[in-house]
């Protein structure tokens, strides 16, 4: 029995491993198809007024504001000898006040309008104590600035 069980388990083994399967019938070959050139088409156009108009899009552009912002009228006022309180009072607080240069005020101003108009000046006023000794306002030349 056990004879048996061997050699059928070798003939298997040896079936498996022999390439005598039987082929597969080869398949018919397609006839090969061409497809015949077409007469080239002139393009159409929409008359101008059947063409769909789409909406125009524009992009909110802000008026953006940076530093501070002066009136030519109230600079004009300005005068050597006033006091630091009639500054701020006439035409605000200074953009910067220099911890190490206490004596010069700066007012800086870098805006822009609608996204496209530039603005920029500075206006510098130097003190010598609390009295105003000189104006300089060589950014504001030409400048039109109204509040």
């Amino acid at each position: 029995m056990k004879r048996l069980t061997f050699i059928l388990l070798a003939s298997m083994l040896l079936y498996g491993c022999s390439d005598t399967l039987p082929k597969a019938p080869e398949l018919p070959k397609m006839p090969k198809f061409s497809m015949p050139e077409l007469p080239k088409m002139p393009k159409l156009s929409l008359p101008s007024w059947a063409k769909p108009k789409l909406p125009s899009i524009e992009v909110y552009k802000p008026t953006i504001l940076q530093g501070s912002v002066l009136d030519m009228n109230e600079v004009n006022q300005l005068q050597i000898g006033m006091s630091k309180e009639m500054v701020i009072n006439l035409i605000g607080s200074p953009s910067i006040i220099d911890p190490f240069h206490q004596y010069q005020w700066d007012y800086i101003n870098h805006s822009l309008i609608e996204g496209e108009t530039k603005i920029q000046y500075r206006l510098r006023l130097i003190f010598d104590d609390n009295i105003l000794a000189e104006i300089d306002k060589t950014g504001l030349q030409g400048l039109t600035l109204d509040n």
